[in-house]
């Protein structure tokens, strides 16, 4: 299961990082979510599943996407339909941290269950 979750990962930052930094009418999109709950998830998804990849790294992993989020926020500013705020930074930093402790805490509670 850790293979995948570095494969899925790894995908999902690719993702990430060529869906933020194209052209606005290039990025992909789900409508039913908006823009914040896009950003959110796709931090949320990457954050846990690096998380789990890279549990003793955790902690390293959380603070390089965090990194990683305002770097590209940052980019946004050359990219002439984009922008880069404040407040889509906070929400890419908040869905990656959660998802990294989600899966902190998750990972606690099956291995204090003990083996199956």
């Amino acid at each position: 299961m850790r293979l995948a979750a570095i494969v899925i990962g790894w995908a999902a930052l690719l993702l990430i990082m060529v869906a933020t930094l194209s052209p606005i009418d290039a990025r992909p999109h789900i409508p039913e979510l908006g823009a914040n709950g896009e950003r959110f998830l796709a931090y949320f998804a990457a954050g846990a599943l690096l998380s789990f990849a890279y549990p003793r790294q955790r902690w390293l992993v959380l603070g390089g996407i965090v990194a990683l989020a305002l770097g590209l926020e940052w980019l946004q500013t050359w990219e002439a339909t984009r922008h880069g705020l404040p407040r889509d930074a906070l929400v890419k930093c908040a869905g990656a941290v959660l998802g990294g402790t989600l899966a902190g805490l998750l990972e606690l509670m099956l291995r204090r269950r003990g083996p199956a």
